[in-house]
């Protein structure tokens, strides 16, 4: 791709895992990129611009103030924020930023959601977990209905970001101490994928809307269990890091946050998110597997 984009692609969620690694992927590329930011003076914002995105402030909760975020806007990249403690957040704020995109005429949406939000029936065990699904389909719907020229909605699995800072504080709170642990039984299976992996595919449904159009895509790059992440890690770090399965109640006690306890009850019921990686690499989109990751993010674990 020699030539220069024209089209400017606006970001939003572009400070976080998945929007920030959208937006270097379509900087990369030559792509023009607009992040929308609540802050413009954050360090993550003044990262971002230094990259060459311009940030525009706005806020989703504020509808008048994606109407200038959206101007001369061909495509929208969204991923949106998820309030732990008020899940009426994630679909007022999505529903907000569907009727800016439909006012502006954009014509493309790629939405990231998670695998597993499309899976039906609901695993109805944690109420909370299902009201996290549930919140994810329903801004699915918003964007299929939308009345989008193109949308694609990725649904992403375990990021192997959670084993870094700061994710790992809350998903992987003992590594540093050389341990992993959970309610998952060490050989279940755990489908893995980094935040350039959703970049790789936005980027490529950016630049091939009719190949992508109308599709939901389960994103995965590999497949291990929680013994297999644990030996990956201890050859790569060259630390011996180990895996203990532990109750709902010990795993809480160590500072496992909630949701992820649950998440991990389902994900023994619904082992691999319920799909096959073969799905995922029928796009030809180049993905890398943990190992790879992990070396070439050597520096960002913090393992003693």
């Amino acid at each position: 791709m020699g030539h220069k984009h024209t089209r400017t692609i606006l970001v939003i969620g572009g400070t976080g895992t998945q929007g920030e690694n959208v937006a270097r992927e379509l900087l990369q590329h030559g792509h023009l990129v607009r992040i929308l930011t609540r802050n413009p003076e954050s360090e993550a914002s003044q990262a971002m611009a230094a990259l060459g995105a311009e940030m525009i402030q706005g806020d989703m909760a504020n509808p008048a103030s994606l109407e200038p975020a959206m101007e001369n806007v061909s495509a929208i990249f969204s991923v949106q924020y998820a309030d732990p403690y008020d899940l009426t957040v994630e679909p007022r704020n999505a529903a907000n930023m569907v009727q800016a995109a439909r006012k502006a005429g954009i014509e493309q949406v790629v939405h990231t959601s998670v695998a597993g939000s499309n899976l039906f029936p609901r695993w109805d065990k944690h109420k909370y977990l299902v009201q996290t699904w549930e919140n994810k389909y329903e801004i699915e719907e918003l964007i299929r209905n939308g009345g989008f020229r193109f949308w694609t909605i990725l649904h992403p699995c375990w990021f192997m970001e959670n084993f870094v800072e700061p994710h790992s504080a809350i998903m992987a709170p003992e590594l540093k101490n050389r341990v992993l642990f959970g309610t998952l039984k060490g050989h279940t299976p755990l489908k893995l994928n980094s935040g350039e992996d959703t970049a790789k595919f936005a980027r490529a449904a950016f630049e091939n809307p009719e190949k992508f159009r109308e599709k939901d895509i389960n994103i995965a790059s590999d497949e291990l269990s929680m013994t297999e992440i644990a030996e990956t890690l201890s050859r790569v770090l060259d630390k011996k890091i180990v895996f203990e399965t532990v109750d709902d109640e010990e795993s809480r006690k160590r500072g496992m946050l909630e949701g992820t306890v649950y998440f991990m009850e389902w994900l023994e019921k619904v082992p691999g998110y319920g799909f096959d990686i073969e799905e995922t690499r029928q796009y030809g989109v180049e993905l890398k597997s943990f190992a790879e990751w992990a070396q070439e993010n050597k520096h960002r674990f913090v393992v003693n």
